[in-house]
């Protein structure tokens, strides 16, 4: 998977059993370590049992596909990254600002409308801007991400 210079994910690893379980351990050795939780500590969080959570985190089994769901549910989104790193994907909120370029014609769109609409008359009152407020905060985003993009660029360019 090459790389554009605007992401920043990793070249994702072979997919198959072992780099599945090599990420699965990662994220459960990662839990012991980082919050002191046993096997079983982690076993009661996410319903399974402590077995099943020493296997997979010497790599000798797998967590079915609830038990790694409630890992990102007990312990954040963040922690699903070795596995979604295997499909060069990361896990995010539902609320996560989306900044994939698909996108950017409709944040910028929704802006567009909203200063048409408001500027018929020539000014734009507080009653607008409130009316207007998710079509504003759309663009805002847009261009907020836009711009992010740039000062990325122009640094890459100057270094």
């Amino acid at each position: 998977m090459p790389t554009d210079g605007n992401t920043v994910l990793s070249v994702p690893a072979a997919l198959h059993q072992t780099s599945y379980r090599n990420a699965v351990a990662a994220i459960i050795n990662a839990l012991k370590a980082e919050c002191g939780e046993s096997d079983q500590d982690i076993a009661d969080r996410l319903g399974t049992s402590a077995t099943t959570i020493n296997n997979a985190s010497n790599k000798r089994g797998d967590l079915n596909a609830v038990t790694l769901l409630r890992i990102g549910k007990e312990y954040g989104l963040h922690r699903l990254g070795p596995v979604m790193g295997l499909i060069g994907g990361k896990a995010a909120p539902i609320s996560a600002v989306c900044t994939s370029d698909a996108d950017l014609p409709i944040g910028a769109a929704r802006g567009q409308l909203f200063l048409a609409k408001a500027l018929g008359d020539q000014r734009i009152d507080d009653d607008e801007i409130l009316a207007g407020s998710e079509d504003i905060e759309a663009a805002y985003q847009t261009f907020g991400n836009l711009k992010w993009r740039l000062d990325g660029a122009r640094a890459r360019r100057a270094s």
